[in-house]
């Protein structure tokens, strides 16, 4: 398992886009749940960015939602796998390893993002993507800080 933990500006924007675009496979379904991130409404936080629900998206709907306009991130827990039968809740890293589950990314804090993967070339474009971007202390994390980051209430 790879990954990167980095900092992106905690304002509006189509941040999940810039970090994702012409990296992610289009064919890819997205399991988006639980979050908290909302559209930019009158005077402050709109309507809520995704349904209430874990909600699971193919690659073009995904990627047209989260083009189409500005919102703002405050807690996400998105993941892809290859299709949509494969789609399963993950709650650690045993399930994880054992899913068909290609990249997760885990938002915290409207500003702290978490990417993971089995596949090194993933990690390493999102990494790239985010020095282009201009995020903030871009790492690289090892295999137990992930764990510890994502699914930290079990022991390593």
């Amino acid at each position: 398992m790879e990954g990167a933990v980095f900092y992106i500006r905690g304002e509006y924007g189509k941040q999940l886009y810039e970090i994702l675009e012409g990296i992610v496979d289009p064919s890819w379904y997205w399991s988006v749940g639980p979050e908290e991130s909302y559209f930019i409404g009158p005077g402050g936080l709109g309507d809520p960015f995704f349904g209430a629900d874990v909600e699971i998206m193919d690659g073009p709907t995904f990627m047209r939602h989260i083009s189409k306009e500005k919102y703002f991130l405050i807690f996400a827990d998105i993941k892809a796998f290859p299709t949509s039968e494969s789609v399963v809740e993950i709650f650690n890293e045993n399930e994880f390893m054992k899913s068909s589950c290609k990249l997760g990314l885990f938002v915290s804090d409207s500003t702290q993002v978490i990417v993971y993967s089995r596949d090194k070339q993933i990690i390493s474009d999102i990494f790239k993507r985010a020095e282009t971007m201009g995020y903030s202390d871009i790492r690289l994390m090892t295999k137990e800080a992930i764990i510890a980051a994502i699914w930290g209430w079990m022991q390593i």
